[in-house]
């Protein structure tokens, strides 16, 4: 019974470790309810939640996540949420036979918890030794659990520390906050550089166009950082081109000279071909 415990507590810890979600700012609070919320379920209701939502058949379709909305109820918020969920994946036939094992082992806690007194008599000496006999089997079989318990927490733990580390990365920075891919493709619409060149455009707009030459003068003492070459492009007309979202004209110029280059917003952004 101790070693089922032990299993339990164990198998509690790990669950509530393979999905984190919420606001970002309440982050550790929502882990730490989702904690307290693990310590009042059974081993039946833990095994249901972790093979019905983090163990995979590596052949299967696994969904990648909740659609945008459903973490604020339908209703879109104005705050930084932030979503984790990690999985164990196994070939088609070891996750069935780990399902029917998990079956196998809340089947026998409890037939341990509600049946033992039944099953033998205590009172007799016989009864004794086949309930001792009984629990040695019971303990070698939850130990065996136990062990691939272990196995599963140490890898979760591994994958975790990776993942904590390319959220520190600025790999991570330069995907999540600028909108450069770790492949160097670039996610336009909501790319740093873009956000900078809008805000130019609101600022220094003259008959609804925008000189990019002020622009630019413009991000620099806002932006330092955000120059073309960080986006994989040699010039400020090539990115304005490249990402699809502006309409470009060029005004005045000598011959053979190019004239002054102008932008604004596009109603319908093109699509990259580059």
């Amino acid at each position: 019974m101790l070693r089922l415990q032990q299993y339990e507590r164990s198998f509690k810890a790990m669950v509530a470790g393979m999905a984190v979600e919420g606001p970002v700012k309440q982050l550790q609070a929502a882990q730490d309810q989702k904690r307290a919320s693990m310590r009042t379920k059974t081993l039946g209701t833990l095994v249901g939640m972790f093979t019905g939502e983090h163990l995979t058949a590596a052949l299967s379709e696994v969904e990648a996540g909740r659609d945008d909305d459903a973490c604020s109820g339908g209703q879109f918020v104005d705050v930084a949420w932030a979503s984790m969920r990690f999985n164990i994946s196994m070939s088609p036939e070891r996750y069935a036979q780990t399902k029917d094992n998990l079956a196998e082992l809340v089947a026998l806690r409890n037939d341990l918890i509600h049946h033992f007194l039944e099953r033998f008599d205590i009172f007799d000496e016989n009864g004794c030794c086949a309930a001792a006999t009984h629990l040695d089997a019971c303990y070698e079989q939850i130990d065996v659990h136990f062990e691939r318990l272990k196995e599963w927490a140490r890898s979760l733990a591994e994958t975790q520390a990776l993942a904590s580390s390319f959220l520190q990365s600025k790999s991570f920075e330069d995907m999540f906050v600028h909108g450069i891919n770790p492949d160097g493709s670039v996610c336009w619409a909501r790319s740093t550089i873009v956000e900078c060149l809008h805000k130019a455009e609101t600022a220094c707009q003259v008959g609804g166009w925008t000189s990019l030459d002020t622009a630019i003068e413009f991000i620099s003492k806002e932006n330092r950082d955000q120059v073309p070459s960080r986006y994989g492009c040699k010039t400020w007309r090539q990115l304005l081109r490249k990402s699809g979202l502006f309409e470009l004209r060029s005004i005045g110029g000598s011959v053979g000279n190019r004239g002054e280059t102008w932008y604004r917003i596009r109603a319908a952004p093109l699509r990259d071909e580059s």
